[in-house]
């Protein structure tokens, strides 16, 4: 009987204790877990989200980003293997277009909307009628091919976001750009393509560009997954970063170009709503060559229709523009051979420029394009203009003012007080929405001492790139050039504020514009 009340008081003991060791285990199992969790490597996670906006330096929770961002669905490789095979099996079997060297002359590339009876210029070398057979056969191939992919371009449906490109040398001049943006307000996400791994900077695109919502993307690594796809070059990559890009609405920016205002409300607003396609123009007339119409079945468009387009600003919907842009990609992939001749007929900014407006075309899809001519940025400079950038209007104000086309009445194609019906008001004149400053590039380290820099006059002494601070006030709302130097200034001082770069870029500022007053200290 004692025996039996010891074993049992033994039990009573001992079950409390076993308790305490299993609650133990179980809390120690879960502490594991969630360490697992925590620690595992973002690459395992299923949803990739951009990271908030932010000026504090990106966490570890960042690392590996460009390997996730560059790492792409089964969706997107079936689809780009498709397409590469469309594009290859469309490939003209003829030999490249050549065209005269040097530029067409001033008269041919003048936009002049009253000379209807204006032709294209002829400037193609040895072009037979064998060849455009051959051209017209491979267009009418793959525009069939284009119907059967378009349903399955990938995109992420209802993402809006902010493309471009850039390479080492044009990353200094991206980075003055993106954080133009950003002081806009802005707070799109953006995605930035660069080429190959080479090319990949772990501070820039782990540490800089998540703490500005930006993210590079390797291109290479989607596009070797089509090994029958021909090496892309030059301006082939802004369709390609455009085309894996995860964006449903889309706003491409050359790496020099950048909003002087928050560019978010344009997806809300037509002529973006209504087109899904939205250009803006060249300083120059359209040069598309009277072969081209009949090569892709279109109708003629006169160089007396519009002018030409400046593609370094496109808004894009890949839902409205599905064919369009399976389009585009054939243009692009077979533009330097093929295409880029006969749409710019070596004109000044010769490309990927005119092949936007051709794709929808081609597919009788919609299309804007800003009436609203580019503004120069520039000043005078003893009484010679030195132009900068250019300015591209806004598409809204543009689409609802529809300036009157120039003639004998209309020097301008701006509407006049006269022009209008008693009681009734002219919309407000279209302003400036975007800079492109593609004649001299806003690199920290190079711009004060590239050949012919806009910031330094023929005499030496230190200017303002785009003329007075009243005319930025007026076209702008605020002076843009100053706060364009402010970010310059934060980007060449970002790495050492000690530096004679830095030094230099500081002296300017102060020589030109006065104190550093609105940089934060020790930048």
């Amino acid at each position: 009987m004692r025996s039996l009340n010891a074993s049992l008081l033994l039990r009573v003991l001992f079950l409390p204790v076993l308790f305490i060791i299993y609650c133990t285990f179980l809390q120690l199992r879960v502490h594991i877990s969630n360490v697992a969790i925590h620690s595992r490597p973002p690459s395992q996670n299923n949803t990739i989200t951009h990271p908030p906006l932010s000026t504090e330096p990106a966490t570890s929770s960042s690392k590996n980003l460009t390997e996730i961002k560059s790492t792409f669905s089964s969706e997107v490789k079936d689809f780009w293997r498709d397409l590469a095979t469309a594009l290859e099996e469309a490939r003209p079997a003829c030999d490249p277009i050549r065209v005269e060297t040097g530029h067409p002359s001033s008269k041919e590339t003048t936009f002049e909307p009253l000379d209807i009876a204006k032709r294209p210029p002829s400037r193609l070398v040895n072009f037979t009628d064998a060849q455009e057979l051959i051209l017209f056969k491979s267009h009418y191939h793959m525009r069939t091919a284009s119907q059967r992919l378009a349903p399955n371009l990938p995109f992420s449906k209802g993402t809006t976001g902010i493309v471009t490109t850039a390479n080492a040398k044009y990353i200094p001049i991206f980075l003055v750009s993106l954080r133009m943006l950003r002081r806009t307000g802005c707070t799109l996400p953006v995605e930035v393509f660069i080429d190959d791994w080479t090319k990949y900077d772990p501070l820039i695109c782990e540490t800089l560009l998540p703490s500005l919502n930006a993210a590079c993307i390797v291109l290479s690594d989607i596009y070797a997954t089509a090994p029958n796809a021909a090496p892309p070059t030059s301006y082939q990559f802004k369709l390609l970063a455009m085309l894996f890009s995860s964006f449903q609405h889309l706003l491409f920016l050359d790496s020099d170009a950048f909003p002087a205002h928050d560019p978010s409300p344009l997806f809300e607003t037509a002529p973006y709503t209504t087109h899904g396609l939205v250009l803006w123009p060249d300083l120059f007339g359209l040069t598309v060559s009277e072969h081209y119409y009949h090569i892709a079945g279109v109708a003629y468009e006169s160089p007396s229709a519009r002018q030409s387009t400046e593609s370094g600003v496109v808004l894009l919907d890949k839902e409205k523009h599905r064919a369009s842009f399976v389009m585009m990609m054939y243009y692009n992939y077979y533009g330097p051979g093929f295409y880029y001749p006969l749409l710019c007929q070596g004109s000044h900014g010769a490309g990927d420029k005119e092949t936007f407006a051709a794709a929808a075309a081609s597919v009788a899809a919609p299309w804007y394009q800003v009436k609203s001519g580019v503004a120069g940025l520039g000043f005078f400079d003893e009484g010679a203009y030195r132009l900068s950038g250019l300015a591209q209007m806004d598409p809204r104000a543009d689409a609802a003012y529809l300036p009157p086309t120039r003639w004998h009445m209309h020097a301008a194609d701006l509407w006049e007080a006269s022009d209008t019906a008693r009681g009734s008001q002219l919309p407000p004149k279209p302003k400036p929405l975007f800079v492109h400053q593609n004649m001299h590039k806003l690199d920290p380290a190079r711009i004060l001492t590239m050949d012919g820099s806009t910031a330094m006059m023929k005499n030496g002494s230190h200017t303002r790139m785009w003329g007075p601070v009243r005319n930025n006030i007026d076209v702008f709302g605020y002076d843009i050039e100053r706060r364009v130097w402010e970010v310059i200034i934060e980007e060449g001082c970002r790495l050492d504020a000690a530096s004679r770069v830095c030094s230099d870029l500081r002296a300017h500022f102060v020589e030109v514009f006065g104190a550093l007053k609105s940089l934060d200290p020790g930048v």
